[in-house]
């Protein structure tokens, strides 16, 4: 791979796909999962955006997850901690949808 700019040890490129799961995973999904919580339809009730204690442990098992599946990629992919992470990150999406699916729906009296 070519040097763009400035003349760096060639094995920094090594950390290319890092700093891609860093950028998508780390930030941007999370980023539209933030915005799409505030800003789909809310409930009238006392808990608008549903329930806290799920949307808690959302945001901590998909954290957890990607620190796991960070930390496989950067100890050279161990396997049963990489598939733990994914499972945690996977788990917490379909919490999400299932939090943002209860909104977003329309009931007909």
């Amino acid at each position: 791979m070519s040097q763009k700019l400035l003349l760096w040890n060639e094995k920094i490129w090594i950390l290319l796909p890092l700093h891609y799961s860093i950028l998508i995973w780390g930030f941007l999904i999370q980023f539209i999962m933030g915005t799409a919580y505030w800003m789909f339809p809310k409930h009238l009730s006392e808990y608008p955006r549903g329930s806290t204690s799920q949307v808690w442990f959302l945001f901590f098992s998909y954290n957890l997850g990607f620190v796991c599946v960070l930390l496989s990629m950067i100890l050279g992919n161990v396997l049963y901690l990489n598939t733990f992470g994914k499972l945690l990150m996977t788990m917490a999406v379909m919490l999400f949808i299932k939090l943002i699916w209860v909104r977003s729906i329309s009931y007909n009296p």
